[in-house]
């Protein structure tokens, strides 16, 4: 069954007002009518099964049938911070982030950042990348954004997160081999914060301040990753690990 987007703030008791662009995919390219189902989700972890009363060119009337919280979120509060890349790799990432599973994403300039746009295209991008993940929620089946917090500096980044109960670094250099046996000993993990650098990596000195500031140093194996892939790499072995992609 389809699944369609509400606000959360405005969650229904019975009957909503579906307006803008699913309009049209439901008339025009589902061809649902009035007496067919649909799904409804927002950004609270809640589900709705509704059908479908009248269809208009320009608003679809449904009444509610149930409501029920989604299982498809992860125990695990897993956010990701990732160096700023070229457009179409941030969105890539910010998709696939949102299909695994995860609870907070915080882009970040580095000291070897290549992409640095001006606080408008920064605006510009943050918004795209929420309506990324509410897409990537439709397609996935889950039913709560995660968190895109506004672009950082490394620094700022590693010293306001006290909160985590795992933070990482990943690093390509030989500062992380070898660090592994933490991770699969960390034990009742709920909150971790893993760090993704840009294309040439992190800088020696990053580390150093990571480490310093209680980030583990690990290594995502002897090859060299592009960070697009790092970051998805680094998403889906955290929730094999710690979440609810398998366990170890």
């Amino acid at each position: 069954m389809r699944r369609f987007f509400i606000n959360g703030a405005h969650a229904p008791s019975d009957r909503v007002i579906l307006t803008g662009p699913d309009v049209r995919h439901i008339r025009t390219v589902l061809r649902l009518g009035p007496g067919e189902e649909i799904l409804l989700f927002d950004d609270e972890g809640w589900q709705y099964q509704a059908r479908i009363l009248d269809s208009a060119p320009r608003a679809i009337t449904l009444s509610i049938l149930c409501k029920y919280s989604a299982i498809s979120e992860s125990d695990l509060e897993l956010t990701i911070g990732q160096a700023l890349l070229r457009t179409r790799k941030m969105d890539r990432i910010v998709r696939q982030l949102t299909e695994l599973g995860a609870f907070g994403f915080i882009p970040f300039v580095s000291g070897r950042s290549v992409s640095r746009p001006d606080s408008r295209r920064l605006a510009e991008r943050g918004r795209r990348w929420e309506a990324i993940a509410r897409e990537g929620l439709k397609q996935c089946g889950r039913s709560r954004s995660p968190h895109i917090s506004p672009v950082v500096s490394f620094q700022d980044l590693i010293i306001s997160r006290p909160s985590h109960d795992l933070k990482i670094i990943f690093d390509i250099g030989q500062a992380g081999m070898g660090s592994w046996p933490r991770l699969e000993t960390a034990g009742k993990t709920r909150k971790v914060l893993a760090l993704v650098g840009p294309e040439g990596g992190f800088t020696d000195e990053e580390v150093k301040s990571a480490v310093d500031s209680g980030f583990v140093c690990i290594s995502l194996g002897p090859r060299i990753l592009k960070s697009d892939t790092a970051a998805v790499a680094a998403g889906a072995i955290l929730q094999h690990a710690l979440g609810d992609m398998g366990g170890v």
